[in-house]
This record gives C-alpha cells, structure tokens and sequence, in this order.
C-alpha cells in the first residue's frame, strides 16, 4: 500500500525542499520506489532544483486533462511530479478529497513525499490532509519552532499523525536553540538533524541532491530513511562508501 508523508513547514525558508529531494533519494537507496510530488502550488520550485522546466504537471493531472504518468518524470533514482511554474495554471486545481486521488495515482509506489508549501494555507492544508503521516522541517530559531508547533497542532486537530521534527541548518552555535530544547518545546521527537554546509548551495547550483553530489556530508539523510522504514541502520564502513560511488 501506498505511503504519503508529508514533508512540511510552518516557516518559508527553511530549506524544506532540499530536505524532501534528499530524503526522496535516501529512501530510494534502501530499494524503495519513491515519488516526490510538488504540493507548493503558487510557489513551485522542485522542477528547477532539479534543473527541469516540465510541459506535463500536476496542475495538468488535478485538471483531469491527463493521467499522472504523463506528469511523472523519472530523476536520478526516483520519480517526480512536478508543479507548473506558470501562475496562470492555478485556476481550475480541484484539492477536494485528494488523498484518495494520490493514493490512485500513485498506487505503484511504495512512498510518496509531498513537498507542501510553507505556512498554513490553502495550499499546505491540502498537502497535510493527503499525508498519511507529516514529518515538521524546523531551523534552530524560536520563530521556526513556534511555527513547528502551529504545523503539529494542525495536523493533530485534522486527525494526520506528525512522525517528528527534522532540524535543518544547524550550526551549533551558543545562539541556536539546542536540539533537545526544539524536541521538548514541540513535544515531538528529533528523527534528524542537517547540518548547516555549503556543499548545500553548491549541489544545488549543480542541480544534483548531496546525496549524489558528495554522499558523506547526507549520511543523515539515510538514517532518517532507515527510520521511515522501520530498519536498523549500520554506519557505513570503507567499503560500502567505495560501493555507493559506483
């Protein structure tokens, strides 16, 4: 059966996306069929972190104009479903029961992420109300991490399970709000913490995940992909790096 989890955010910036694309890829490692879906309507961005500037997309499917596999374009080792980067496709999007509607789609795979958009509207509703569960992507800044607490709240009051928080660009620095501080404000558990690192913005501008781009620095990436699915993650030795080269 098909698994949506929702990768969200009460806070726009707080590098949700990369965390999504990241953990799509580590999800696939572990043999997993995996989709990413772009839920940020009015902002899309997936397509272009992946350097793609698609004709076919979601838009398309939730206007019954084509069938999803027309929208599915298959990236490094998953799928993607992109948003239309043009505004103008916004009319017409139904988001009335789309849970079932993903779950439809998307039955051929075993995990599907949807990207949402940040903060509480229209559009992140819809993207908590199609995740069987939601996992919270929080900065080390009491902003995010009230922010962190409206998302699960939300979630809870529309009966979606939050799994935890993934705090990302974390410099552990005196100033930052300390993990097991986020951990206990929020009342979720931490399932991982993404250092702050400037091979972020370098893949990036190489249009590759870092988990491609330089496998060691996402290790944290795997982890949370092993916790997802329910197996024992194992620090690699030397030699399973040298493989995950090749």
């Amino acid at each position: 059966m098909t698994r949506t989890i929702g990768i969200v955010a009460g806070k726009g910036g707080v590098g949700k996306t990369t965390v999504a694309i990241n953990l799509a890829c580590a999800l696939a490692f572990l043999n997993k069929r995996v989709s990413l879906i772009d839920f940020n309507f009015t902002t899309s961005h997936l397509a272009l972190e992946f350097g793609m500037l698609p004709g076919i997309t979601l838009n398309n499917v939730l206007r019954n104009e084509v069938g999803i596999e027309k929208a599915l374009y298959p990236v490094f080792n998953i799928y993607v479903v992109p948003a239309s980067l043009n505004l103008a496709d916004l009319s017409g999007i139904e988001t009335i029961d789309l849970k079932a509607r993903i779950k439809n789609f998307m039955k051929d795979f075993e995990i599907v992420l949807l990207d949402s958009a940040p903060g509480f509207g229209r559009e992140a509703l819809a993207s908590i109300q199609a995740s069987d569960d939601i996992i919270l992507v929080a900065n080390p800044t009491i902003t995010s991490v009230v922010d962190a607490i409206k998302c699960k709240q939300l979630a809870l009051q529309l009966g979606i399970n939050p799994l935890g928080i993934i705090l990302n660009r974390y410099k552990k620095k005196d100033f930052e709000l300390k993990p097991k501080e986020i951990s206990q404000l929020v009342e979720l558990p931490l399932i991982g913490i993404i250092r702050e690192d400037e091979d972020f913005l370098r893949s990036e501008a190489a249009r590759m995940p870092l988990i491609f781009y330089k496998r060691k620095k996402a290790e944290e990436f795997v982890k949370i992909a092993h916790f997802l699915s329910g197996l024992e993650y194992k620090k690699p030795n030397f030699i399973s790096r040298l493989r995950s080269l090749f």
